[in-house]
C-alpha cells in the first residue's frame, strides 16, 4: 500500500469493477459500430453518440485503474498496456472530453516507462491537431525528442503547472536548484488544486484513489533531477519514476516566455438583456456569455446545455444533471460555475484561507473603479470570490446569495 490515506478494500473494488468494465465497453463499441454499418439503431440516442460516450467511459476506467493499482502497490494491468489503451481511445476524443490533467498523467507515464517515441507521437499529434496551447506539455514532448508543430504560448491550467514548467527550464542549467523547486512543488501539490477539492479528498473522501503527481516524476526522470528526498511523499510516484532503469538524456528545450493575455475591458456587449440587474456584478466582457447561458437554460435540452457548458466535471452524466435540475432551481449556481470557468470568480476549498489566495483575484472591470471583494454562497464545500466595483449592490444571482467581504 503506497498511499495509506486510501482504503485498500475500496481500491480492490475499483480494480474488480473497472477492469471487466473495460472489456464490456470495448465489446459494446464493436457491436454498435457493426450496427451502425448495418443501419440498426439499438438505443434512443444515435449509435455514434453512444459509442462516443462509451469511449469517454473507457478513459475514466484507465485513469481509475492507474491510480488505484499504483496506490495499492500491485499491477493488475501492466502500465504499458494501460498506456497503449489510453492512446488508442484518447486520439478519438475531443481533448476536453479527456481532460488536461488526465492527458498530462498518461503522457508523463509514457516518459517514465521509457517508451519509444513512436508510442508517444500519437499524443503529440493529438495536441497539435486540437491546437492545445500548453507550455508544459510542449516541454515534456520536446525534452523527449518530439517537437510539436503547434507552438504554445501559455498554460492550459496555470496553477500549479506553470511552476512545473519552471522546473524543466531550471533543470537545463542548475540541477541543484531544480531539485529544491521540485520539493517545493510537491509540498504545495494538493493545495494548488484546492479548486478541485484535492486537500479535502486526501483527508475525507471515502472514494479516494490517490492523487499522484505523475508529471513531477516524469520531469525528474527526463531532466535528471535528484528525487531521493521525495521517496516517502504520498503524492510523488517515486517507484514509477524508477520503474525502468534506462538512461534518458533530455533533448534541448526552447524556453518559452508565456504571452500574457490582454483583457479588453472595452469589449462591445449587448449586456444581460435577460436580467439587467446582473450587469452590476458581471463584467461587460462576460455579459454576452451569461446572457446566452440564461437564455439557453430554458430554451435548449438538458443534454445540449450539459455539453455546451462543459458540466461533466460537476455532473459526470447528463442524467445526473437532469435529476438535480428537477429538484431545485440552479440557474444562479450554473452562472457561478461558468464565471469560475471564465476566470472571473475564484474557487477554493472550504478549508483553505482566502487570504492565501486573495492575490489571485483578477480585475475585469475598468481600472479606474474602486473595488471590493464579494463571496458567492453555494451549498457545497467550496468558497467563491470575485472583485466587483464598490458601488455594486447586487445581493444575489438568482438563488445564490452574494455577500460583501
Amino acid at each position: 500500500m503506497r498511499d495509506t490515506r486510501c482504503s485498500s478494500k475500496f481500491l480492490e473494488v475499483v480494480l474488480k469493477v473497472s477492469i471487466p468494465h473495460i472489456t464490456k465497453l470495448k465489446n459494446e463499441i464493436c457491436d454498435l459500430e457493426e450496427c451502425e454499418k448495418n443501419g440498426i439503431q439499438r438505443h434512443p440516442k444515435k449509435n455514434v453518440e453512444v459509442i462516443y460516450n462509451f469511449k469517454k467511459g473507457l478513459i475514466v476506467d484507465f485513469r481509475d485503474i492507474l491510480d488505484a493499482q499504483y496506490s495499492l502497490n500491485r499491477i493488475d494491468i501492466s502500465y504499458e498496456e494501460l498506456f497503449d489503451m489510453f492512446v488508442e481511445y484518447a486520439v478519438q476524443l475531443e481533448f476536453k472530453n479527456i481532460g488536461y490533467i488526465v492527458f498530462l498523467r498518461f503522457f508523463s507515464l509514457g516518459i517514465m516507462l521509457e517508451l519509444g517515441k513512436d508510442k508517444l507521437k500519437p499524443l503529440v499529434d493529438k495536441l497539435d491537431k486540437d491546437e492545445i496551447d500548453d507550455i508544459l506539455l510542449g516541454y515534456l514532448a520536446e525534452g523527449y525528442g518530439l517537437k510539436r508543430a503547434f507552438r504554445s504560448t501559455k498554460f492550459y491550467r496555470e496553477t500549479p503547472y506553470a511552476n512545473a514548467a519552471l522546473i524543466c527550464e531550471e533543470a537545463v542549467t542548475d540541477k541543484a536548484k531544480a531539485k529544491e523547486m521540485l520539493k517545493e512543488y510537491m509540498k504545495n501539490y494538493l493545495k494548488a488544486h484546492s479548486d478541485m477539492g484535492w486537500p479535502k479528498a486526501a483527508k475525507d473522501w471515502a472514494d479516494y484513489k490517490g492523487l499522484w503527481s505523475y508529471e513531477a516524476a516524469a520531469i525528474s526522470k527526463l531532466f535528471g533531477i535528484d528525487d531521493s528526498e521525495l521517496k516517502g511523499d504520498m503524492n510523488y510516484p517515486y517507484d514509477l519514476a524508477h520503474y525502468k532503469n534506462g538512461e534518458i538524456t533530455a533533448h534541448n528545450i526552447e524556453i518559452i516566455k508565456p504571452v500574457k493575455e490582454e483583457i479588453n475591458l472595452d469589449v462591445a456587449t449587448n449586456g444581460i438583456t435577460n436580467n439587467r440587474e446582473l450587469e452590476g456584478i458581471v463584467p461587460p466582457i462576460f455579459q454576452d456569455r451569461i446572457n446566452e447561458l440564461i437564455s439557453d437554460y430554458s430554451a435548449i435540452s438538458d443534454k445540449e446545455f450539459w455539453t455546451k457548458y462543459n458540466l461533466r466535471e460537476v455532473w459526470f452524466e447528463c442524467e445526473q444533471f437532469s435529476e438535480d435540475r428537477k429538484k431545485e432551481e440552479m440557474l444562479g449556481m450554473l452562472i457561478v460555475f461558468e464565471l469560475v470557468e471564465l476566470g472571473y470568480i475564484l474557487q477554493i476549498d472550504w478549508k483553505e484561507d482566502f487570504e492565501d489566495y486573495e492575490g489571485e483575484l483578477k480585475n475585469y472591470w475598468n481600472k479606474d473603479k474602486r473595488m471590493k471583494v464579494v463571496s458567492f454562497v453555494l451549498d457545497n464545500d467550496q468558497q467563491y470570490y470575485a472583485l466587483v466595483p464598490t458601488d455594486c449592490n447586487v445581493k444575489s444571482i438568482y438563488e445564490i446569495p452574494v455577500n460583501d467581504i
